[in-house]
């Protein structure tokens, strides 16, 4: 984790280890459509191309738990 911001996919991890896991793509149209400001980028990898978006940790942390009901991981069975 980055102390400049988390990517979705950190956050996602997060939520998770703290027991409120949501759907990944549901939260990532979520973070689209508030239109989050970005923070920052990871650098990229050891194969180049683009690094990952930071979010503020906050703010993503705010839209989890006002969307958690409707992002929840739904159940397969």
């Amino acid at each position: 984790m980055s102390g400049d911001g988390w990517t979705i996919p950190e956050a996602l991890a997060e939520f998770e280890r703290q027991g409120m896991p949501v759907d990944p793509a549901r939260f990532r149209a979520a973070v689209r459509v508030a239109k989050l400001q970005r923070t920052g980028e990871t650098s990229s990898g050891e194969r180049g191309g683009r690094g990952h978006a930071l979010y503020e940790i906050a703010q993503l942390q705010r839209l989890h738990s006002a969307l958690a009901p409707w992002l929840a991981v739904r159940d397969a069975t």
